[in-house]
């Protein structure tokens, strides 16, 4: 299902001239493993800013079949400040999420990547935070269950505090701190990633002139060229396989069907 939705995606990006990369664990699956990581379940691409919302454009006027484009225009409940393709008939609830009232069908991410300065300076990483307290504030106002333990409770005081704005006020700041398109800044980025800062997660715009395709399961998808330097940022060792106790996708489910 994944690999079909991706597929989709592909052949719009390339009919309408979008350049698209493979991110974090999609492309290292691609190099290491030609596909999917066998004990992972995330499909990851991105997109330059430009080119993510003219491809939102292009799904929102001319839907894939049997999917559902889910940004925060078409699912009012939704929850994160990237787009999600969701196949139509299936159920992927992880724990969670499992009281929120929006699509969640079997999905791949999209991320737009952003303008960038410089690559781990603390202007770049306190945008990038902030835009990460927002994003915690919409999770809070949407009842998604949350849980931190000792020290960690306190992360929720600042997510708290701005979650008594209204959704699309918090929207529009957390665009407005992330979307630099008027500045001539060489590198991108994505700024909604949790788990890894932009030091780890960046990119040259030139990286974009000079994309390669990747053998992925069945069929070829496109990521940087510059592959080894990408992924050693990122994972480090990146070829030596994690202990089998870390081996897992991080994902809890409370509820999986993959319909008919």
């Amino acid at each position: 299902m994944q690999l079909d939705m991706v597929k989709s995606v592909h052949e719009v990006c390339k009919a309408n001239g979008l350049r698209y990369i493979m991110l974090g664990g999609t492309l290292l699956g691609a190099v290491r493993h030609k596909g999917f990581i066998p004990w992972d379940d995330d499909l990851d691409i991105g997109l330059l800013r430009p080119d993510y919302e003219k491809l939102l454009d292009l799904l929102e006027k001319h839907p894939i079949e049997g999917c559902f484009l889910q940004t925060f225009a078409t699912d009012p409940h939704y929850v994160q400040p990237y787009a999600k393709l969701r196949m139509n008939g299936t159920r992927y609830v992880e724990s969670f999420w499992k009281n929120i009232d929006m699509h969640q069908g079997v999905f791949i991410d999209i991320f737009p990547l952003d303008r960038i300065k410089m690559p781990g300076s603390r202007a770049t990483e306190l945008r990038r935070l902030m835009a990460k307290e927002i994003t915690f504030a919409i999770w809070r106002k949407e009842k998604c269950i949350l849980q931190r333990e000792g020290i960690k409770r306190l992360e929720v005081v600042p997510s708290t505090l701005i979650a008594l704005l209204p959704k699309q006020t918090l929207v529009r700041l957390q665009n407005r701190l992330v979307v630099r398109e008027d500045r001539e800044w060489e590198y991108a980025s994505s700024m909604f990633t949790s788990n890894y800062t932009t030091a780890k997660v960046y990119y040259r715009l030139t990286d974009f002139d000079t994309l390669r395709l990747y053998d992925f399961e069945d069929t070829r998808l496109y990521g940087v060229a510059n592959y080894d330097e990408a992924l050693g940022r990122m994972f480090k060792n990146y070829m030596q396989l994690p202990p089998e106790s870390k081996r897992n996708s991080g994902h809890v489910l409370a509820e999986v069907s993959l319909g008919e």
